[in-house]
């Protein structure tokens, strides 16, 4: 008798473990913005979070007011893909010394992008027709990430990433008060600049009177090729900015810019080269310093 009690309480106790399990593998996981907001109100004030409201979802801005005698204008930063909105890469130095500058500064909060994991049609045939090892497969699954998101992005989520990245600019955008004379300066990084330069490729009707990309790309082959053709039609003035150790992709683009350039007769255009890494204090004040001498000339 006793023998059958153990049994059936062992029974109960697997039972309520499985059901724990169970419930524990169905919870949602808190949203990265709600995170990262969380974290920024521990060091910066609440006032400073500004909500930005889209279709898409919720996002923010991060503000900090102009401390100069008199205010040049608005700067909007967006950040790369995966990248907080004060990343290590000089925009959270941008930030703050732009402000100094007499601009106020919007570090915005990106979205993140679904990877829709799908090989191209070259791959899949390819995959059909060749038997591989077991030691080349695993060392193809080890790769397959990094090529995954250097150059296998499909065109689905590029464009879904693009469309919130945009609503999100949108909705900041209608929250701007600015007088006539000030400028107002879009400085974007990496996929988000590519991205970017695709939507003012299109000639929306806003009022934009400069545009700095950095290390501007798009991880989608067809897009890339598009993209400097892209850069030398948009309206607004452009500084494009460069480091010597950015990727290829980046890197054997420049010289294809320039050509394009001067095609379309962009005469507003300037290439800058920066030199060092991207998380170097010397290499943030080159920046500024480029970034502020090419809006002076405005």
């Amino acid at each position: 008798m006793s023998q059958r009690i153990i049994n059936l309480f062992l029974l109960i106790c697997a039972l309520v473990l499985c059901k724990s399990a169970s419930s524990a593998d169905f919870v949602i996981p808190e949203a990265k913005q709600e995170v990262e907001k969380r974290d920024l109100t521990k060091f910066i004030d609440e006032n400073a979070l500004i909500d930005i409201e889209t279709s898409k979802g919720n996002s923010f801005a991060i503000y900090s007011p102009y401390m100069a005698s008199t205010k040049r204008g608005i700067v909007i930063l967006i950040p790369d893909i995966g990248h907080p909105p004060l990343s290590y890469n000089g925009f959270n130095y941008l930030h703050h010394a732009l402000t100094d500058d007499g601009f106020d500064t919007y570090a915005i909060q990106i979205p993140d992008i679904a990877f829709n994991d799908t090989l191209p049609k070259d791959d899949a045939s390819n995959s059909s027709n060749t038997e591989t090892v077991s030691e080349e497969s695993t060392e193809k699954k080890m790769q397959k990430p990094a090529k995954f998101l250097a150059e296998r992005v499909p065109e689905n989520s590029l464009d879904d990433y693009k469309t919130q990245l945009i609503d999100i600019f949108k909705a900041l955008y209608s929250q701007l008060t600015m007088l006539e004379k000030e400028q107002l300066v879009v400085i974007a990084q990496g996929t988000s600049a590519g991205v970017f330069s695709e939507y003012l490729a299109d000639l929306p009707n806003i009022k934009l009177d400069a545009f700095v990309a950095i290390s501007a790309q798009l991880p989608n082959s067809s897009r890339q090729r598009h993209l400097p053709a892209n850069l030398s039609v948009i309206s607004p003035p452009l500084l494009d900015i460069f480091y010597t150790n950015d990727n290829p992709t980046v890197t054997r683009s420049m010289p294809e810019r320039i050509r394009w350039v001067k095609r379309n007769s962009k005469f507003d255009y300037r290439q800058r080269q920066l030199f060092g890494l991207t998380t170097e204090t010397r290499q943030h004040q080159r920046l500024r310093k480029e970034v502020d001498g090419f809006l002076r000339q405005l």
